[in-house]
């Protein structure tokens, strides 16, 4: 099968079977995730401990179900498949990036430009790869890889420039959140060739991993005791509104109360909750929504057309930032943003021609093979 062959049945996939369904839970879940994450970062910049605690925590609730046993004594949590001394070291990796790149929040990072930094990963997980694991690229992987590169460092470039003129006096945080992001970046890939590596001895457990790197990492939060303490503080003074008026402030949701029942709405009228809990709760369900929908993915298509989805959904929560929240981005950042996606895409293309001549290589993609922090939801901060 050839690479155009290979686009041709992705792109099939994306409408047949059941994919819509599945569509609807990476796209809507995703995007509504990131639109979250705004709100809150907006109006409590400085919450992102906050926001990581409440997303380990409920992950580990919901994948709680599916490490319990009941033996003779009552439940107690199954044997696991990979070493618990693993999951310690991946939770390490997991959690530092996840501080990490949620500690850039208070920075003045731009969405678009975090969107578009992460994307970066790719030339990090290429030396790395090629220098450890002794891997080899094509041109064409290089190629892609350089297009992103390029652009990221263009898109940055840009948004620095921006930055310091509109912000004359902050140019050391910005400079401090691109720190961050770099610093988790690299860590990010070091954990991804780790765990490439766990999951080709045993077995791809991403139900496991995906439980242990969050359940394990709780009690790290008492670390931040005393920040997340400030934050809870600050959450509660937020202001205090009725369910109507919350979904007034989201997308197309505001649009229900004019088909809702009125009974209902009235009933709706009489609940109340503080505006940034029940985001921070919206923030937590959409990203288990945006998790099932590629886990679900995983079972029914390809790795090109799963990894072609996850792009595509990247670019679509970039363009919402830049147009729904009015984002600054300038001309030097679209151009960045562009390189970045014909990267992605000449990249995705040669991975599908490398797959195709390998006698070992297997269409089926798994939810092990993309990390949980690529899976769940994407930090962000808009600027001021």
């Amino acid at each position: 099968m050839n690479s155009s062959d290979g686009f041709a049945e992705a792109l099939i996939h994306m409408v047949a079977s059941d994919m819509p369904m599945i569509l609807a839970l990476i796209f809507g879940g995703c995007c509504s995730n990131v639109f979250a994450l705004e709100v809150l970062v907006t109006d409590a910049p400085k919450s992102g401990q906050l926001i990581t605690f409440g997303q380990f925590l409920f992950v580990a609730v919901e994948g709680l179900r599916n490490q319990i046993t009941w033996g003779k004594y009552g439940p107690k949590l199954k044997p696991t498949v990979v070493p618990l001394s693993n999951w310690f070291f991946l939770v390490t990796m997991f959690f530092i990036v996840s501080i990490l790149n949620n500690l850039a929040l208070g920075y003045n990072i731009s969405v678009p430009l975090h969107i578009i930094f992460r994307s970066g990963g790719l030339i990090v997980n290429m030396i790395l790869g090629g220098l450890i694991l002794k891997k080899r690229y094509s041109w064409d992987q290089i190629i892609g890889v350089l297009f992103v590169t390029a652009g990221v460092i263009w898109a940055t470039l840009d948004n620095a420039s921006a930055h310091t003129e509109n912000n004359p006096g902050s140019t050391t945080e910005f400079v401090t959140g691109i720190l961050l992001l770099l610093i988790a970046m690299i860590l990010s890939a070091g954990m991804g060739l780790f765990q490439e590596v766990t999951y080709k001895k045993y077995g791809k457990q991403w139900r496991e991993g995906l439980f242990y790197t969050h359940f394990l990492a709780i009690p790290f939060f008492l670390l931040f005791y005393k920040d997340l303490s400030n934050q809870v503080v600050a959450y509660n003074k937020s202001p205090l509104m009725s369910i109507p008026a919350l979904m007034d402030q989201v997308p197309f949701l505001g649009y229900l109360g004019d088909i809702l029942p009125t009974a209902l709405v009235e009933t709706l009228q009489s609940i109340q909750m503080r505006k940034l809990w029940a985001f921070l709760l919206m923030n937590m369900l959409t990203q288990y929504v945006c998790i099932a929908g590629v886990n679900r993915m995983t079972s029914v298509a390809t790795s090109l057309t799963l990894n072609l989805v996850l792009n595509l959904r990247k670019f679509s929560s970039l363009m919402f930032s830049i147009l729904y929240f009015k984002n600054d981005f300038g001309f030097g950042a679209k151009m960045g943003s562009f390189l970045v996606f014909v990267g992605t895409l000449i990249y995705t293309r040669a991975g599908l021609q490398a797959n195709s001549r390998s006698p070992n290589a297997t269409g089926a993609a798994t939810a092990a093979t993309i990390p949980p922090q690529q899976q769940a939801s994407i930090p962000s901060k808009k600027s001021n």
